[in-house]
């Protein structure tokens, strides 16, 4: 879904809007919402889905820092990352990263 590549090079600009997402897809606000609900997704869902995914890659694969990586989210301050990660996965960030590094120290 090209609306999804858009929002992932996006978030390290800042928050990518509704609007500026549906203005790079050549459509209206509202088509642009249609077109998602026909997925059974909203905006807010697919942008949450996107920096989940991106959150997680990010700290299983990198060093980087609870406020690098909220920053590379689009977060402006890395509270607001940790909560809403929290509010995803029903863990804390820095429980995540712990619990994955784990895993790979115990392999397969």
């Amino acid at each position: 879904m090209l609306v999804r590549h858009w929002i992932a090079s996006s978030l390290a600009g800042g928050d990518p809007t509704v609007a500026r997402a549906a203005e790079a897809a050549g459509m209206s606000v509202r088509t642009l919402q249609r077109r998602l609900m026909d997925f059974g997704l909203t905006y807010r869902q697919l942008l949450d889905e996107v920096r989940l995914e991106m959150a997680c890659g990010l700290m299983e694969r990198s060093e980087a820092n609870l406020a690098e990586t909220a920053v590379a989210l689009g977060y402006s301050d890395p509270a607001h990352f940790t909560r809403a990660f929290e509010r995803w996965t029903g863990e804390a960030p820095s429980a995540f990263r712990h619990r994955i590094r784990q895993a790979h120290r115990r392999g397969p």
